[in-house]
């Protein structure tokens, strides 16, 4: 039986988030349970995702301005390249100016690269000679290479003949693995960079058989989608609702179930709310930051050891790209990035299982470290809920930071404890709440369409 994803049960079927005037707290009760799941690794589990066609940009991955403070508040992270832009004709690699750049940048934020190389029109000589130049930048701050992205619509996208199967993928991925190892020996490698998961038992167990020498299985998923125009309906409630997390949920236990085979760990190399750009209204609100809390600790429940939130380098500030550049060095966080920087917040390590009791949209996560407790609790509907918080054993004062937006159209205005990330891109939360713990229980109240951390007495 697989159960609604919050972390553990909740009572009844999934229901949608809703909307209507305010009326009488709604009951909540979460407790937390000895469970174990994955963990939430301390470093590089969120990262962001973009094309590799920006690589080709001018006055990007400059230290000066916003951006690395950005990228600083979420910890250490991953940068990664690829997309469908990776596979055109045109694209053979980063220019000298960009990548001395970016080796700059990572080296003073201490995030990694994830670096994807041409597949669609695949070169061996190219791909040998650019690895060999990326690796030897980016020393130590290169996370992996990969070859390719989404193979499985190359017919679609022209970049193969019809007739082109998964077999044929396979020899034309270890051809492409084997050029980056010509370059760069010692590099890590990554693949396939799948969005349906129908082709990933036949590579890992190509992985298994020592036919692809990669050390981590990454696979792409969007919830929504808004490829060709026609967005899937719902917007913001669907989004948020139990149904859509539940099927989230689902992906991610066939994403397990498919890579078992080849013993490696997975991450989630590309994801948003909407794929194709996101759908403005939506993935550019509010509603999206608590979307991201939910699906991030989710993914980490499941197994996942990285998920990089896809989104855009230029002015153009696509609708779900969770920062935005407003002008040369120059960078504002989207209120996706606020959703990302509440899960940080929360910190790393065993995930344990969480019982929801109910009949309001709740979302519940709890992680343990260290002999400490936190638990994120995000009322994703349109009434206040009375939460009990029960952890066996706890007692003394809980500290709480909560994460509000005006409403769940809002694109301006979120903030945690009361904070916004500053003009210079730096964050300092503010003075966290205080609650006292009794007898295993806490109580306290979460308003409508927001989030709580509850940082557990130890």
């Amino acid at each position: 039986m697989i159960l609604p994803p919050s972390g553990g049960t909740q009572t009844g079927p999934p229901v949608s988030a809703v909307s209507g005037p305010l009326v009488a707290a709604t009951p909540v009760t979460v407790a937390v349970t000895t469970t174990k799941l994955r963990s939430v690794p301390a470093s590089y589990y969120l990262g962001f995702s973009f094309e590799s066609s920006q690589t080709d940009l001018s006055n990007i991955f400059s230290t000066t301005g916003e951006y690395p403070a950005l990228l600083k508040n979420l910890g250490y992270g991953v940068l990664r390249f690829g997309g469908k832009s990776v596979d055109t004709s045109s694209y053979h690699g980063i220019t000298a100016g960009n990548l001395a750049s970016l080796a700059t940048l990572v080296s003073e934020t201490g995030w990694k690269v994830n670096y994807s190389e041409n597949l669609g029109y695949f070169n061996a000589s190219k791909v040998a000679s650019d690895a060999k130049t990326v690796a030897a930048k980016l020393g130590s701050h290169l996370s992996a290479f990969a070859c390719g992205n989404e193979p499985e619509d190359y017919v679609a996208h022209g970049l193969r003949p019809a007739g082109y199967t998964e077999a044929n993928y396979l020899t034309d991925a270890a051809s492409c693995l084997a050029a980056v190892r010509a370059g760069a020996p010692g590099a890590a490698l990554s693949g396939p960079n799948t969005f349906h998961v129908s082709w990933l038992p036949s590579y890992a167990a190509a992985v298994k058989a020592g036919k692809l020498p990669v050390g981590t299985i990454a696979e792409q998923y969007y919830p929504m989608s808004l490829c060709g125009k026609t967005p899937t309906p719902g917007g913001a409630p669907k989004l948020l609702s139990r149904t859509t997390a539940y099927y989230e949920g689902l992906q991610l236990n066939s994403i397990v179930s498919a890579v078992a085979a080849a013993g490696k760990p997975f991450i989630l190399g590309e994801t948003n709310s909407y794929s194709c750009s996101g759908l403005p209204g939506v993935s550019n609100t509010y509603a999206a930051a608590l979307w991201a809390v939910d699906w991030a600790l989710l993914a980490a429940e499941k197994g996942a050891t990285g998920i990089y939130f896809h989104g855009s380098l230029s002015t153009t500030c696509q609708p779900y790209t969770p920062i935005c550049k407003t002008g040369t060095n120059q960078y504002v966080a989207a209120p996706l990035y606020y959703g990302l920087l509440f899960t940080h917040l929360l910190g790393s390590g065993q995930m344990l299982g969480t019982t929801v009791s109910t009949t309001t949209n709740i979302a519940a996560h709890a992680v343990t470290s260290g002999g400490k407790t936190s638990v994120v609790v995000e009322n994703l509907g349109a009434t206040t809920s009375a939460l009990t918080l029960k952890a066996a054993g706890v007692s003394g004062t809980a500290s709480v930071l909560h994460l509000t937006g005006g409403s769940l159209a809002a694109t301006t205005g979120i903030k945690i404890q009361g904070a916004a990330v500053s003009s210079s891109g730096t964050f300092v939360p503010g003075a966290a709440t205080h609650i006292i713990c009794s007898a295993g229980v806490c109580k306290l109240s979460i308003a409508p369409y927001s989030a709580v951390i509850v940082h557990l007495p130890a």
